[in-house]
């Protein structure tokens, strides 16, 4: 994802099996600048992430050290590496053949390194991974009461779980009415928002709806939305809010792969 791409040797690739270049599972073998030798896997339906772990042990189990993550926005990325600690086998069916499983859950530890770019400004060394970390203990806030909601309580939806979605653009549609009500048509707006008696506070140019975050969002949550800082995460991290509420769905789209030697 960075220049120290430029360094790495592709080893070995394997696509999985049946689907298109563009989509599809790869598992890469690289020889890193250092020497050292790792597999990443990545493609699938997620752009800008890929897992790295170590080399398989004769039995094909392999441990996975870090995921990495390109979040893009209009104005710039997000671009970092986080550690990561799970295990996986990759098992060999044959010289151009492979099984790719995950072993149990992938944990997610902490932001190691990273870039940001916004507009024509960059940031980098220890005040880039400040950053990151920081907006990242954010967005897990978020994640974590977007998916540990057993009932839609904004759109009163009967159903019992957390909805999953195709692609970013469902997530986007799905959660930006609930999150920034004022900033959509009123018609889109949904039913816990009101402005009768309603409380407000103006921050970077939008006036936002103190009792509609009291009613909704645990009270964690409500200087983080009434601040703006919530927005301005939205604009600047979506893909990354995707991924981190897509968690166990990527890891699991990575899981029992068929996998073909292409190179």
């Amino acid at each position: 994802m960075t220049g120290e791409a430029f360094a790495e040797k592709t080893l070995a690739v394997y696509r999985a099996a049946g689907a298109s270049a563009k989509t599809a599972v790869e598992v890469k073998e690289l020889r890193l600048k250092d020497g050292e030798e790792v597999l990443e896997i990545s493609g699938g339906a997620w752009p800008g992430f890929a897992i790295r772990g170590s080399m398989p042990e004769p039995d094909g189990s392999f441990s996975l050290r870090e995921a990495r993550i390109l979040s893009s926005h209009v104005h710039g990325w997000n671009e970092f590496t986080m550690n990561i600690f799970g295990g996986a086998v990759f098992a060999n069916m044959g010289q151009a053949e492979g099984v790719l499983r995950i072993t149990g859950e992938v944990e997610r530890v902490e932001i190691s390194s990273g870039r940001i770019r916004l507009k024509s400004g960059y940031i980098t060394g220890a005040a880039a991974v400040t950053s990151l970390r920081n907006r990242r203990e954010r967005i897990t806030a978020l994640v974590e009461w977007m998916n540990e909601r057993s009932h839609d309580v904004i759109s009163h939806d009967d159903s019992n779980e957390t909805p999953a979605f195709a692609d970013i653009g469902e997530f986007e549609l799905y959660w930006e009415t609930r999150l920034f009500p004022e900033l959509v048509p009123g018609k889109y707006r949904p039913g816990e928002y009101s402005v009768h008696n309603a409380e407000w506070k103006r921050e970077d140019s939008v006036r936002w709806n103190l009792s509609y975050t009291a009613t909704v969002f645990p009270e964690g949550l409500w200087q983080y939305r009434n601040s703006g800082a919530m927005l301005r995460d939205w604009e600047e991290a979506l893909p990354w809010i995707y991924m981190e509420y897509s968690w166990n769905m990527i890891i699991d789209s990575f899981n029992n792969t068929v996998l073909q030697k292409v190179k």
